[in-house]
């Protein structure tokens, strides 16, 4: 490091915080099951059927790792699809396509997101049925067998214009020989689960709510902990001792409320703010200094609170 030169050294911190900021993917007892039953419902979905096709809704708290999830599931495909087909380098072959719901769609709005991300051309006077028609038609073409659809919370089906959405994205996915997977926050409690519409795409969802870490048992300690040394490993750092934020595990579950998104934000940060003023490592003082999301700051005063009046219970108080 001292090697370097004063360019070099600033062209080299440019490249660590750019893999701090990329979206790195862990292996997590989530991104496994969620393989697993993704490998499931894509296997039977490709056998001929005139019933409904299974699709998979993934749920959770926002941080949770929903939408990293669902792409790492689509990264795996394609890579297997590719693989399989012997078309690794085919540019005209796409199994997987993703899209995001926009805040307070219409049919047209949600349509136009797909044909977005498929680089199609949208005129001003198409209507929802006709890029429909359209969007499916590419995706035929392109062999997709797995299509994404993200922040499907917004889809706000107590009004009609998401309502008539909600009704697009089923009546599109029973057009498509695909497997749809749904991600979005708390989706047992949104308006695309409920009434006559939400009984018919529950019935056809497998769901998996992805939880924060918790830390109430050995097994919980370990598996959160084994998510630190992961985390930790992935920090490009000069000074810094390997596995000794292991050591840090109860403090960055307080800190971070168990989110990976939280945690993955905090260690990152910190490391930044490392490299910035040349430590090269990080500590507990080092952590202190580092700032959290907002949710994770909520978690960490109501838990601060619920200490103070355990000690209080105790004849303790808190040191000032």
């Amino acid at each position: 490091m001292q090697a370097l030169s004063v360019e070099a050294k600033s062209a080299y911190d440019r490249t660590r915080f750019a893999w701090l900021a990329a979206d790195t993917v862990l292996e997590t007892t989530d991104t496994q099951a969620l393989s697993r039953q993704a490998r499931i419902a894509i296997a039977r979905n490709a056998a001929s059927t005139a019933t409904a096709r299974r699709g998979i809704a993934i749920s959770g708290a926002a941080g949770m790792g929903k939408s990293t999830a669902a792409l790492l599931l689509g990264k795996r495909h394609d890579r297997s699809e590719r693989k399989r087909l012997g078309r690794e380098d085919d540019r005209e072959f796409a199994p997987v396509v993703y899209t995001v719901v926009p805040p307070a769609t219409t049919p047209k709005m949600l349509m136009q997101a797909f044909a977005q991300w498929l680089g199609l051309p949208v005129l001003q006077r198409a209507t929802a049925p006709m890029l429909a028609e359209q969007v499916v038609a590419v995706l035929r073409t392109l062999g997709t067998s797995l299509v994404i659809v993200d922040e499907v919370h917004n889809l706000k089906t107590n009004r009609q214009a998401g309502a008539e959405a909600a009704s697009t994205l089923k009546q599109f996915a029973d057009r498509l020989d695909a497997t749809f997977l749904y991600a979005g926050i708390d989706l047992p409690t949104t308006d695309l689960f409920a009434g006559e519409m939400g009984r018919q795409i529950k019935a056809r969802m497998i769901l998996h709510e992805m939880t924060p870490y918790s830390i109430g048992t050995k097994e919980n300690r370990e598996s959160w902990a084994d998510l630190v040394l992961g985390v930790e490993n992935l920090l490009p750092l000069a000074a810094h001792i390997p596995e000794s934020l292991v050591e840090e595990s109860h403090y960055l579950w307080d800190r971070t409320g168990g989110s990976i998104g939280a945690l993955r934000g905090l260690l990152s940060d910190a490391a930044i703010g490392a490299i910035l003023d040349g430590t090269e490592k990080i500590d507990r003082r080092r952590l202190e200094a580092t700032a959290t999301d907002y949710a994770a700051q909520e978690h960490h005063r109501s838990h601060s609170r619920s200490s103070a009046s355990k000690s209080k219970k105790h004849g303790l108080r808190m040191a000032q």
